[in-house]
């Protein structure tokens, strides 16, 4: 069900069914996300050693966040993610497994595991920030 590049015992057993709405960051060169907007820090970088504080399962997910806020605020303080845009997705059952792994730069950041053969990019939708803020006033 998971890339035979995952660990063993990864996705980890503590971690839950992927459901809800999830905000992920995608290169602002893409009119919609793309499949390659959801590769792994590992797909990415398959021969480099783990980032510090991140275990190779961790490393094998790839990053959203559960609250808009949370990627606006990143979205305005840190350098990469200034040049990205974000994306809204609802996951449900089907879309794997996923675990809160908050980190200094982001409370509601978490780890999501991509089964093989999805298609997450099929799931997330570009969003105009100023239209999801006035959405809830």
């Amino acid at each position: 069900m998971y890339p035979k590049n995952f660990p063993d015992q990864c996705p980890p057993s503590e971690s839950n069914t992927a459901s809800g709405e999830f905000y992920r960051f995608i290169k602002k060169a893409h009119p919609k996300p793309l499949p390659e907007d959801f590769l792994s820090w590992r797909q990415e970088n398959p021969n480099k050693e783990c980032p510090p504080g991140a275990s190779e399962c961790q490393t094998c997910g790839v990053s959203v966040y559960s609250s808009l806020d949370d990627a606006k605020n990143l979205s305005s303080r840190i350098p990469r993610f200034k040049s990205m845009n974000i994306s809204k997705g609802i996951l449900n059952e089907e879309l794997g497994q996923i675990k809160p792994t908050p980190s200094k730069n982001g409370k509601s950041h978490h780890t999501w595991w991509i089964p093989e053969n999805t298609a997450p990019d099929q799931f997330f939708e570009l969003i105009d920030i100023n239209k999801e803020d006035s959405s809830k006033t």
